[in-house]
């Protein structure tokens, strides 16, 4: 069973609860006639009808015209947000409820205890009380379908507005002529269906007028299909860098053809792809090790394989340059899960993404980030440090699921090594 077949049967599955759910509240007004909930399926049908066209008539690759995406996608994508949201509002509702149903259930399997039951209920007039969370349930769940909504829209609305951030970053016992290095960094570009080439052309231009003496790209270079790799290395023909362009791959590389996709990105364009490899590069007369380590197709927390790679390509690298363990050492690993290990190789800077800094996050302020990364890694956006190793993860300049962003605007960073 392909992504896809899995996706849409999720996405109508969740969007199913939405309208039964619904329907059953409509029903406890007065407003509610029968023959409602055929209008009530109208807009579940319209909004989706972007979605089947694109998807199984006109397929993935097909680049529809900018007024099919005012007019049918942006309002689909929206709709698609907000009722993920609702669905979900709706799962936890259920949850919750569920140790008290329990007995309900039980009830209604042995009758005397059921009759007991109602006979309590009767006594504590309970029925006043379910009707009163009810009428909170029904003002709850319109509070939250207006924020879904609201919020689904400006995330929607601003998922493309990219701020760049100048970060400094201390190496320790960085060499007097290494100090000063710039790298600009950007990842999970997601060449595709939300990433066409003219946008990634004014990334390219951005990148360009920021004139970094070496430019990054730890993975995600495509969403899904291998051929849209050919729109980014139109788009990043003429990336340009004193010392280079450098790149790894990430998960979404490798979900198709990942030897497609690098040759592509070899042949192609000026990004010199480190698969569990390296460059030396000068300057100023001093070596900087640049390293880049494959990331896998899982997109789970194990870090084990990705390890290996750099194991056998630090291994490789003390047997053959003597300059290794003292010169400065950074790494392009995709994800930042395995920051903890990696800080014990003594590696000076990693550079990562991956986690799209939650991309969708409902609730943030300081150092709190609420939203799906965090259940997975500590590690989310911006520097961290153990020891003397460094990590900066981005949050990336693509969107996956939607092209949908919320209090987590994409970035393109640009770090001044000190």
């Amino acid at each position: 069973m392909g992504f896809r077949t899995i996706f849409t049967t999720l996405f109508l599955s969740l969007q199913a609860l939405v309208y039964f759910t619904f329907i059953r509240y409509w029903k406890t007004t007065k407003y509610y006639k029968p023959s409602h909930r055929w209008w009530a399926l109208a807009p579940f049908v319209i909004f989706n009808l972007s979605f089947i066209v694109v998807s199984f008539i006109w397929g993935r690759n097909f680049a529809p015209p900018e007024w099919f995406k005012v007019l049918g996608m942006y309002p689909f994508y929206v709709w698609m947000a907000a009722t993920f949201f609702i669905s979900l509002w709706l799962l936890i509702g259920k949850v919750i409820k569920l140790p008290f149903q329990i007995p309900i259930w039980i009830a209604k399997i042995f009758k005397p205890l059921r009759q007991k039951i109602n006979s309590i209920k009767e006594k504590k007039a309970v029925k006043t009380v379910d009707l009163s969370r009810r009428k909170f349930v029904r003002y709850a769940t319109m509070g939250i379908s207006t924020y879904a909504f609201a919020g689904a829209t400006y995330g929607m609305l601003r998922h493309d507005s990219y701020v760049i951030d100048h970060k400094t970053i201390t190496i320790e016992n960085l060499p007097q002529e290494l100090r000063g290095t710039t790298i600009t960094l950007l990842s999970d570009i997601h060449a595709g269906q939300y990433m066409d080439e003219k946008e990634m052309r004014e990334y390219a231009d951005v990148i360009n007028s920021l004139e970094s003496d070496i430019v990054c790209i730890p993975g995600d270079f495509v969403n899904f299909e291998a051929k849209d790799v050919h729109m980014l290395t139109n788009a990043f023909r003429d990336l340009k860098a004193k010392h280079g362009v450098y790149g790894s791959l990430g998960n979404h590389d490798f979900f198709q053809d990942v030897d497609y996709v690098s040759k592509a990105i070899v042949n192609e364009s000026p990004v010199q792809l480190l698969r569990n490899d390296h460059r030396s590069i000068n300057i100023n007369g001093k070596k900087l090790f640049m390293m880049g380590v494959d990331d896998t197709r899982g997109s789970g927390s194990d870090m084990s394989t990705v390890l290996n790679y750099y194991s056998g390509l630090e291994t490789k690298l003390k047997q053959t340059d003597t300059e290794f363990n003292s010169a400065p050492k950074i790494l392009l690993c995709h994800k930042p899960y395995g920051f903890d290990s990696l800080a014990q190789k003594d590696i000076d800077l990693v550079l990562s993404g991956h986690t799209h800094g939650g991309q969708v996050v409902p609730v943030k302020f300081g150092n709190f980030n609420m939203s799906f990364a965090a259940t997975v890694s500590k590690y989310i956006e911006g520097i961290y440090k153990i020891g003397r190793s460094n990590m900066y993860v981005s949050r990336g300049i693509g969107s996956v699921g939607l092209p949908i962003r919320i209090n987590c605007p994409p970035e393109i960073t640009k770090i001044t090594l000190v």
